[in-house]
């Protein structure tokens, strides 16, 4: 398969993700939000202090996305994996706070997180990246799944969020964003991979350093805006501005 052969078949299928999630976005902010009509029966148990939202949001998009393939029940791979007729469709979900706090305690943006990159982990991509001929990020998915000859497809969905008084989530962005294969690498090289917080472990695939489709006619975007508060400026949660209408 020739890397234009991969674009083509990476954008097809982001394509077919954004229509699935998009026939009814209001039902799909809904079901993420369903928590919080019964949080008073959970949240004097909950242990994790990062995001209420992640765990929950996974069971959302395999709702959401199971017309896209037949489920795969392999152990390394992202949150949810479709199998196809002619690829593996692995969708992960992320979840980053659109604050954080500095050394003195007060709130800035958590632009680390956010802005045009998303942390990826060693299961989640077939993208190996190196600095210096020295693997830095090991990916452990293939670029190929030889036994069946399909080709490997990685998809983050970044689901970005603020606190609400109330101590609620609320949603202020969500992105579809399409990983390139590791075959692509002679395309992207290195500068599209960053350092991320568990090295070794994952890289931050900035995809603000080239966000398009590289090999294809009129080069479409490699992420799609799924969704975005109305006081939310998108440009501001993907660092660059949007040159195009087909975002």
């Amino acid at each position: 398969m020739t890397n234009k052969e991969i674009e083509f078949l990476e954008k097809y299928y982001l394509d077919q993700i954004v229509f699935l999630l998009l026939k009814d976005k209001n039902k799909m902010i809904n079901a993420l939000n369903s928590k919080d009509e019964i949080k008073s029966d959970w949240i004097s148990v909950y242990q994790k202090k990062v995001s209420d939202i992640d765990r929950g949001a996974e069971r959302v998009y395999y709702w959401l996305l199971n017309q896209i393939g037949f489920p795969n029940s392999t152990p390394i791979g992202s949150d949810l994996l479709y199998e196809t007729s002619n690829a593996f469709i692995h969708i992960d979900v992320k979840t980053s706070s659109y604050f954080t706090k500095n050394k003195n305690g007060d709130k800035v943006l958590n632009s680390g997180d956010y802005k045009g990159l998303v942390s990826i982990g060693q299961n989640q991509t077939s993208y190996q990246y190196e600095d210096n001929k020295h693997v830095v990020h090991t990916a452990n998915l293939p670029s190929i799944y030889k036994s069946k000859n399909k080709l490997c497809l990685t998809y983050i969905i970044h689901l970005i969020y603020d606190k609400k008084p109330d101590g609620n989530l609320k949603i202020l962005a969500l992105l579809l964003i399409a990983i390139p294969n590791g075959q692509l690498h002679d395309v992207y090289g290195n500068k599209i991979c960053g350092g991320s917080k568990n090295k070794g472990e994952a890289f931050r695939y900035r995809y603000k350093e080239n966000p398009y489709f590289q090999l294809l006619d009129d080069k479409p975007f490699r992420f799609s805006i799924l969704y975005e508060e109305d006081n939310i400026n998108v440009e501001n949660i993907l660092g660059f501005k949007i040159k195009k209408d087909n975002a």
